[in-house]
């Protein structure tokens, strides 16, 4: 696909950007000797590879991805039910699988989660001094660059720097809510509960599913991310169980309560980066579907 092309040649763009910053010009000359060393001797090693090179474990995943890019979009998640379960219940705890995550973390995430360690997740975001979370708040700045989004988000990240994290919350609620129902392009007067489920979302993935080509894209977005930020959104937008007239509010960040002056809740660092990791999950996943969009035509 021409979006993983694209991102391989900024990331080369980068590279010799940084090279001719930090070498003089015979540095250089003798770094793109040994480089084209190293080219030749690679492509001697395995121009004579063959597909026996692969085990045949190896072998049967690729014919298994080969057969599954064949299925409709009801048979491909029906076999797949079990990835699209451990998906939602990560959403479901406030978790969206997102771009900065992999299967191996994925599950990682659900063991925690079963083990009631889940809020230990924030260590996957602010490990390695921030990088995940640092590289969210860099997307997010660069897509909000226009108000009323750029206001909100820039409130939502001061608050959150000042440790304020009920503001931050806020401010990160109502724009989940404004760049959804932009992005999904709601009917008005639709509630909440229709809205953040399955069946809201059930004409978009349609038309989506049809759009992607390849295992890899439909495994993403169909089994890991769209599960996730669907349960995601059901869990703040709609009660549920936890109504005013019951008196209970929920354990965890829900828009009426918190927009409504009703929470009493003390907000917690990690249900702020929760919010930041679903916002940003949310942009991403609609960017790639516009792009395969754009393939397409």
């Amino acid at each position: 696909m021409s979006f993983y092309q694209d991102n391989m040649t900024n990331l080369l763009k980068e590279f010799a950007k940084s090279i001719s910053g930090n070498f003089d010009k015979n540095q250089i000359q003798n770094l793109t000797a040994s480089l084209q060393q190293f080219s030749l001797a690679l492509k001697k090693a395995t121009e004579n590879i063959s597909l026996n090179f692969f085990t045949e474990e190896m072998q049967n995943y690729i014919a298994e991805m080969k057969e599954s890019e064949k299925l409709s979009q009801s048979e491909f998640e029906a076999k797949y039910s079990y990835e699209i379960e451990v998906c939602k219940k990560l959403g479901r705890a406030g978790w969206v699988v997102s771009e900065h995550s992999n299967p191996r973390e994925v599950k990682e995430w659900y063991d925690l989660l079963v083990d009631q360690h889940d809020t230990e997740i924030i260590t996957y975001f602010e490990g390695d001094i921030g990088y995940i979370l640092t590289n969210i708040f860099q997307s997010l700045e660069q897509k909000y660059c226009v108000e009323p989004n750029q206001r909100y988000y820039s409130k939502a990240k001061y608050f959150f720097e000042q440790e304020d994290y009920m503001t931050s919350s806020m401010y990160l609620v109502a724009l989940i809510e404004a760049r959804t129902n932009e992005l999904m392009n709601y009917p008005k007067g639709i509630r909440y509960k229709q809205k953040y489920s399955v069946e809201g979302f059930e004409n978009h993935l349609q038309t989506e599913f049809e759009k992607a080509d390849s295992f890899f894209t439909k495994r993403y977005l169909f089994l890991d991310v769209y599960p996730s930020i669907i349960e995601f959104l059901n869990r703040l937008f709609v009660d549920g169980e936890y109504t005013f007239e019951n008196g209970v509010e929920p354990p965890y960040i829900n828009r009426n309560w918190l927009l409504h002056g009703r929470s009493c809740r003390m907000i917690e660092r990690y249900e702020c980066i929760q919010l930041f990791n679903g916002l940003s999950a949310i942009e991403f996943a609609f960017s790639l579907c516009n792009r395969l969009e754009a393939e397409e035509g």
